[in-house]
């Protein structure tokens, strides 16, 4: 594969069924990370850009956390049904506005 122009991080981290914190992994991080792949596949961009499930983000209570890069977008509480959105804004240069991360401190 050559270098991808865009990388979109999925966090799927599961803490576990007895964890009092919320996670990704609970709030369908890898339903929205195989919807990613899934379009990839469909269009056609194995070549351009990749889609990695990573553990912990950082945004544990406003998950599913993705980022995207180059551009450094954050997304929190992303849907499955969110990641054709988020792939074409991606693409275009530009941000999923509904789902942009809030300002706030990091978990």
């Amino acid at each position: 594969m050559p270098r991808p122009e865009l990388q979109i991080l999925v966090c799927v981290n599961d803490r576990g069924p007895e964890a009092t914190r919320p996670c990704c992994a609970a709030a369908a991080g890898l339903e929205v990370y195989r919807r990613l792949k899934e379009l990839i596949r469909e269009r056609g961009l194995k070549e351009r850009v990749l889609v990695t499930r990573t553990g912990c983000l950082r945004h544990c209570s406003r998950g599913v956390t993705v980022a995207a890069w180059p551009a450094n977008h954050w997304y929190g509480g992303v849907l499955p049904e969110d990641a054709e959105a988020l792939l074409a804004a991606e693409e275009a240069g530009g941000e999923l506005e509904r789902r942009r991360m809030p300002p706030g401190p990091w978990e």
